[in-house]
Order: structure tokens, then C-alpha cells, then sequence
């Protein structure tokens, strides 16, 4: 069966030399899905789906971060001679590739597109079975398991290219990533019990797993913490 979930996203279409712009400042190529814009301190400000068009790129990201976004890239706009434009397409989460008419981007084994209008043939998720969905399969979101931390603190590392080159925040998390060790990491975790208190963990979101019968949590914990009891760590 085919589901979908309209997310609390805003969608943005940068035009101009969007390329350009983007691989001087942001965490990823143009061929990565997910990319980042961090402050100088490495902190994220916000995490972002992306799809390229030639020189330019529509982004979809949380609208809460919306405003800080756009006032943290306001004078690269301006120098880049870019142009960010709302569009007013919804951004959804669909389990399988919709047939109509939209912007599509891979996450994981599922997708975010972003149209006028919910896909047709989909059943509507309610935030349970959504976030259920998402912690199964190990799909945070900012906001809600991580707000603006180190982007090496999360498990969104697959929006960082350490090779592309410059961008804001580059020389922090060259030296997180030099040293090995963030001082703290994002992971999910099963437990036979409801997770409540843990020390030094910090729970950010849990569900109970009918798909695998236990609890699953996305926790905040020190790097260093290898060991949780009652705890199975899942990749």
C-alpha cells in the first residue's frame, strides 16, 4: 500500500548561479539529496532536501528554520546575484514514487515530493504512524530529533562532502572529523521497555515498533557512551 505525509516543510527554488553559490557555502555537492547550511562555528542552520535543474535548485526544509535560513544567506544571495523564490507547492513524504506531476527527491528508500497537491492513490499517515515510519528506518529531522547543534552531533553526516571543497563551518568539522570523535552522536536504539530516563541520554523521539516488536528511540548520548543497558543499537 502506498502512504503518504504532508511534512511541516516550506519549499524554496534558488535561481541564478544557484551551483555556484551552493558549493562555496553549503555542506554537499549538487549531487547529494541532502545538504546543510552551517554558521562559521559549524552549527547547523538549517538541514535541507535538494534537487538540482541545470544552475538552479529547489530546496525543501522545515519551515520553522525557514526565516533563519533566509536571513543567514541574504547577502550571499545578494553577492551571488541569486534569487530565492517560496514556491507555493506542499512538501510531501510518499513510501513510493508518485505518478503525478512534481518535484522529486530520493530519501532513503522513500521520497519527498513537492506539488500542488497530494499524490493521488495515497493513504494519509497521522503523525504516529509517520513518525514510527521514520524511526524504523533511521530518518531524523531537524526540529525534531536535533535542532541548531553540530551537524557532526547528528546522524545527517551524509550531507557533509569532505571533499567538495569550502563551505561555512568547513574548518570545525574538519577537526571533529580529524579527531574521530564528535562530543556527542545521534542514534537510534531498540529497548524490550519503554524508554524513560537514561542517564547521560538525551531521548529525542521514541515508538513503539509493531514491525519489530520493541521500542525504538533516536537518543542524544556522549560519544564515549558505548554501552546502555537494555539498549540494542541499530544501523
Amino acid at each position: 500500500m502506498k502512504h503518504c505525509f504532508e511534512l511541516p516543510f516550506v519549499a524554496f527554488r534558488i535561481s541564478g548561479d544557484a551551483e555556484k553559490l551552493f558549493n562555496g557555502i553549503t555542506t554537499n555537492t549538487r549531487e547529494g539529496t541532502r545538504n546543510a547550511l552551517l554558521d562559521v562555528y559549524g552549527r547547523i542552520v538549517a538541514v535541507f532536501y535538494q534537487r538540482f535543474d541545470g544552475k538552479e535548485v529547489t530546496i525543501a526544509l522545515n519551515a520553522k528554520y525557514s526565516e533563519k535560513f533566509l536571513a543567514a544567506m541574504k547577502t550571499y544571495l545578494m553577492l551571488g546575484k541569486c534569487r530565492a523564490e517560496k514556491m507555493r507547492e506542499k512538501v510531501f513524504f510518499t513510501t513510493e514514487k508518485p505518478t503525478e506531476h512534481g518535484i522529486l527527491i530520493p530519501e532513503k528508500n522513500y521520497f519527498i515530493f513537492i506539488a500542488e497537491k497530494e499524490p493521488k492513490g495515497f493513504i494519509k499517515m497521522n503523525e504516529k504512524e509517520f513518525l514510527c515510519l521514520r524511526l524504523e528506518n533511521g530518518i531524523s529531522m531537524q526540529g525534531l530529533e536535533f535542532g541548531n547543534e553540530m551537524i557532526m552531533n547528528t546522524d545527517w553526516r551524509d550531507a557533509v562532502s569532505l571533499t567538495k571543497g569550502c563551505f561555512l563551518g568547513q574548518e570545525i568539522v574538519a577537526k571533529v572529523t580529524q579527531r574521530g570523535k564528535p562530543p556527542k552522536k545521534l542514534v537510534r536504539f531498540a529497548f524490550a521497555q519503554e524508554p524513560t530516563q537514561i542517564p547521560f541520554v538525551e531521548i529525542r523521539s521514541k515508538c513503539f515498533s509493531k514491525k519489530i516488536g520493541k521500542w525504538i528511540a533516536y537518543c542524544s548520548v556522549p560519544n564515549e557512551e558505548t554501552q546502555i543497558p537494555g539498549a540494542e543499537e541499530l544501523k
